[in-house]
């Protein structure tokens, strides 16, 4: 086997193994485009290499000028795998110059093709024969070099101008990772396509009875790309090694802080999960998740409002927080608590999100036993008012029905005579009738009063609000001589909320503001409730006294649970009112008016 045909199987050889090697590298990770860029940069080198040893055993001018016109694919295929290669590893370099570079090959390559014997030449007229390692090969006699070789020598150095554009631009940042690469690559690719090149002009236009072997030049450069991007897999490797200790050291660390951690990469649908939210979400330790997997996985009752507040965070960018249930595959619920921010590209897309897990249910369930005693404690206080206004809501009941009793035997005695006046029954029978619904009315609100649930939200119109609270007061507050004052104003917005234990905080307060007037003067013990707006989406409840006021000291803790003033007070009214106040997104203070007495505010939002 003679040197030449040695020499061309190293180089092919060597360049070939470089090809299939990147390849499989880019098939693994398919956004490593500069790994599929070298590996057609090897490949064009293996292409090179049988085309040029095709050249050198030429028998003839025309075999030898379709050979020519062959080897401009692999030069294409150069040219565009190598500013290809440089745009996607450096980052930079002017999208418009490489079109323009590739393209330009592009028409040289099919050119090649249409013109005879080829681009490069116009004709060929001998071939000769030369010395190259110890063995005879062919090179071109006599020729005449056409005039399409400009074109062909212009897309040649275009090919340097990009890449010592693309160099400045790295160099520009200032790294020491980018200088590296701008000398090494930079450095290397200039060198070998400026001596490529120039070999290519002087056997063209100079006549020179060189071989045609264009392929070793380049394996500088290739030797260079390699040795950069095998230092970037190592450096990756060890990159990944340290970041799988640091994933086990953080999921340890969440693990004793009780956090489960997650990471979701959009663009390969990958997502991994901490061993503790593995836990949560009940998978085994080798069982694949997506995030398709994680949704399914939520109660159907809040898989909506996290789909929302997902949507909503990652379209502003901010972390979001969740509370929502994981129904898990052995049975069973847990309360999750969710924390995590996204991040997005240049383009506003969604790159990665990452979060961590907090399991809540113990806390839900202590919130819930909570709330539940919140509800009893309401109930028992307003079992408690109604205990205390029991004589006011006997005579509220006993009026209409005394008047129902009167009437009715008032119609016996007319039906007795022998002309009835028809004219006075029916008046009497409307009269019944509407002590009746009085009567009704008292008993179903004492009903809804009494029955311990929920918060019900609903549209309240605020003047009959008013109205039923004044209803239930007025009579305690005439048996205790009191001047019970409620006035609203009549074109006020309604609210939303529940009627009932709103009811609750009015009385609550006008109670306490009748209990504080007690010891005062008969003339001088007057209540009084105003309702309006304060013109920002808001309704004001102003309950004031006539009373001594609130001392300063007591004032800070007024709405404490158990901290009464009252010899006979359990300290649970105020406090009650303040947890239903603020569950209608309300505000509920407390202040010494500066002409004596006390004032209490109520704000809710309106309905609107």
């Amino acid at each position: 086997m003679n040197k030449i045909t040695v020499l061309a199987s190293v180089i092919a050889s060597g360049s070939l193994l470089l090809a299939v090697m990147y390849g499989c590298v880019w098939l693994l990770d398919r956004k490593a485009r500069a790994a599929l860029a070298f590996a057609f940069e090897a490949l064009s080198i293996v292409l090179s290499v049988f085309i040029e040893l095709a050249m050198m055993h030429a028998t003839s001018p025309e075999e030898l000028g379709r050979w020519i016109a062959w080897n401009q694919v692999p030069v294409f295929l150069r040219t565009a795998s190598l500013v290809a290669f440089i745009y996607f590893y450096f980052g930079t370099g002017r999208p418009w110059l490489m079109a323009l570079t590739v393209g330009s090959r592009f028409i040289i390559m099919v050119a090649g093709f249409i013109f005879e014997p080829n681009f490069n030449f116009s004709r060929i007229d001998s071939i000769a024969h030369t010395e190259f390692l110890g063995q005879q090969v062919t090179v071109i006699g006599s020729a005449v070099t056409s005039p399409n070789q400009v074109f062909a020598t212009i897309s040649a150095y275009l090919v340097l101008v990009f890449v010592a554009d693309a160099c400045v631009s790295l160099w520009r940042q200032g790294t020491s990772d980018a200088k590296r690469k701008v000398v090494v690559i930079g450095g290397a690719t200039f060198l070998s396509w400026a001596a490529g090149a120039t070999y290519a002009q002087i056997m063209v236009y100079q006549g020179a009875r060189l071989p045609v072997m264009l392929s070793p030049p380049y394996l500088f450069m290739l030797a260079a790309m390699t040795y950069e991007m095998s230092r970037d897999m190592l450096r990756a490797s060890r990159l990944a090694r340290e970041l799988r200790a640091s994933e086990s050291r953080l999921d340890m660390a969440a693990s004793a802080a009780g956090l489960a951690v997650w990471n979701w990469d959009v663009r390969s649908n990958r997502v991994w999960i901490s061993d503790r939210a593995r836990v949560l979400f009940g998978l085994s330790e080798r069982e694949p998740f997506e995030i398709e997997h994680m949704v399914s996985r939520i109660d159907p009752k809040d898989a909506e409002n996290v789909v929302r507040t997902w949507r909503v965070a990652v379209a502003s960018g901010v972390e979001a927080e969740m509370q929502f249930r994981v129904r898990r595959p052995e049975g069973g619920t847990v309360w999750l608590l969710a924390r995590g921010r996204s991040e997005l590209d240049a383009a506003g897309k969604l790159v990665s999100a990452q979060g961590v897990l907090l399991d809540v249910t113990e806390q839900q369930r202590q919130r819930e036993e909570i709330d539940e005693l919140r509800r009893e404690l309401a109930h028992a206080g307003r079992v408690s008012v109604l205990g205390t206004l029991s004589s006011s809501l006997t005579h509220e009941l006993g009026q209409p029905l005394a008047a129902i009793l009167l009437n009715a035997e008032t119609g016996e005695l007319l039906l007795d005579r022998p002309n009835p006046d028809l004219k006075e029954l029916r008046h009497i029978l409307a009269d019944i009738s509407r002590d009746d619904r009085r009567a009704g009315e008292v008993i179903d609100g004492l009903r809804k009063f009494l029955k311990s649930r929920e918060l019900e939200f609903d549209k309240i119109l605020v003047g009959a609000l008013v109205q039923d609270v004044a209803t239930l007061l007025r009579s305690d507050a005439i048996v205790r001589n009191i001047q019970l004052d409620c006035a609203s104003d009549p074109v006020l917005p309604s609210l939303r909320g529940d009627k009932v234990h709103l009811s609750q905080v009015l009385i609550n307060l006008l109670m306490n503001a009748m209990d504080a007037v007690a010891d005062q003067p008969a003339g001088r013990r007057s209540v009084s409730l105003r309702v309006a707006s304060d013109g920002e989406g808001h309704i004001e409840f102003l309950v004031r006294d006539s009373g001594p006021g609130i001392d300063a000291a007591a004032l800070p803790r007024i709405f404490d649970p158990f901290f009464t003033t009252k010899p006979s007070g359990m300290g649970m009214g105020l406090s009650v009112s303040r947890s239903i106040v603020l569950a209608h997104r309300g505000k509920l203070w407390a202040e010494n008016s500066p002409d004596g007495g006390a004032i209490f505010t109520v704000r809710l939002p309106t309905a609107a």
